[in-house]
């Protein structure tokens, strides 16, 4: 493994040397892509391409405001979100799992994403729906079928996917909480 490192070393060195030639520097365009990933903690550092545009560069990982941000193939878990459809943020979130991270013309990030689909049996009763303060719900297995765009801003939380039938999961939102106990004020008469 440390020889490995050294020749990785090596090789970044000598491609970075001012006589590289320019074809060989491109390599290392590609290379740099490929083997440094950079993590972006504002829309103005991660910027990609349109997906639908031929010479898109799609992300496998993004990492925003300190949550990291993965398309499916690349880690499953970091996929998984929960946002507000089309950026209404009086409806609840729904689940979805991030297929493809990109940016738009205007620098905006997007995920490109297939949303977890609704339990719709009615013989069914969600047995999560009588605790409100346990953010868990019952879900379909299956996702839609068409990618939704979303942006990075409507995204409220990562979401954790058990799969207890193999026609229904159940969705257990993982948003952030604050740990700051409110103080109890007395007031003595």
């Amino acid at each position: 493994m440390l020889h490995s490192f050294i020749r990785t070393a090596k090789l970044r060195c000598w491609l970075s040397r001012a006589d590289c030639p320019p074809a060989i520097q491109e390599c290392k365009v590609l290379f740099d892509r490929m083997y440094a990933p950079k993590s972006a903690t504002s829309l103005d550092e991660e910027l990609a391409e349109d997906p639908l545009d031929d010479s898109a560069v799609l992300r496998a990982r993004l990492k925003f405001n300190g949550i990291i941000y993965s398309r499916a193939s690349t880690h499953v878990g970091n996929s998984q979100v929960l946002f507000y459809p089309q950026g209404d943020r009086l409806s609840s979130p729904v689940p979805g799992s991030i297929q493809h991270i990109y940016a738009m013309p205007t620098g905006e990030l997007v995920f490109a994403l297939h949303r977890q689909l609704p339990f719709d049996h009615h013989d069914t009763i969600d047995p999560f729906a009588v605790y409100p303060d346990f953010p868990a719900k019952l879900y379909s297995s299956s996702f839609s079928s068409h990618l939704e765009n979303v942006k990075v801003s409507w995204v409220v939380s990562h979401f954790a996917r058990w799969e207890i039938l193999s026609d229904r999961v159940v969705i257990l939102s993982l948003c952030r909480v604050s740990t700051v106990i409110p103080k109890i004020l007395s007031i003595s008469v």
